[in-house]
């Protein structure tokens, strides 16, 4: 009975040393690792820094001066143009003697008691143009026989004097449809019309008048 107890002792005890001895052993290694880790970073970091280039600092490139202000041109002296003075003409005004009163003013009373003159009466020069007249007299004309038989009808246009007692002359045919048809009957026929006179300022005148004559047949 002894005998086991001390063998199951002495496995214990032997594997007890046994871990031990191997737990040791894996802290080294694990120390090792880490150191060497450890190692390797710090040769990487060294290395690293080695390689980067060293930053230039640059440098902005100074300004230049700015360039100095040229001096300003001398002053050119204008030249003084003397201008001919244009020469006066001498006008020989007439004298005019004016009787002079008692206190030395020009006597002016026989000037001022001369009568004015009168406007003359206004004149009218030529016939004024009325086209707005209408005859106290209009004598119809008469139609020609031809026309009649034909059946034919138109216009005349006839422009005249009318005189200062109402009565008509130098009439003229001014448009004619049919032309050369009706003109001597409505020639004929204006000259018998009356026409109340115009007065002007009080005094009678002459117009000239334009009146339309038509032909018709009764149907």
């Amino acid at each position: 009975m002894r005998i086991v107890i001390g063998i199951i002792l002495a496995l214990v005890v032997n594997f007890g040393l046994f871990m031990l001895m191997h737990h040791m052993t894996n802290s080294q290694g694990v120390d090792r690792r880490v150191t060497e880790d450890i190692r390797l970073l710090d040769f990487v970091r060294l290395k690293r820094e080695q390689e980067q280039p060293e930053t230039k600092k640059r440098e902005l490139p100074k300004k230049p001066p700015p360039p100095e202000e040229p001096p300003p041109p001398p002053a050119t002296p204008t030249p003084q143009t003397n201008k001919p003075k244009a020469p006066t003409p001498k006008l020989d005004v007439p004298r005019i003697d004016v009787p002079m009163n008692i206190t030395g003013v020009p006597y002016l009373g026989d000037f001022a008691k001369a009568p004015k003159a009168s406007p003359a009466p206004a004149t009218v020069e030529g016939p004024i143009i009325d086209n707005e007249v209408v005859p106290l007299v209009r004598i119809p004309p008469k139609y020609p026989r031809v026309a009649a038989r034909r059946g034919v009808e138109g216009v005349v246009t006839v422009t005249f004097i009318i005189t200062k007692d109402g009565t008509v002359r130098d009439p003229r045919v001014v448009d004619a449809k049919p032309a050369n048809v009706f003109n001597d009957e409505a020639l004929a026929a204006v000259l018998k019309w009356k026409f109340k006179p115009k007065l002007l300022d009080g005094q009678p005148v002459e117009r000239q008048a334009t009146q339309e004559i038509e032909f018709k047949l009764s149907r």
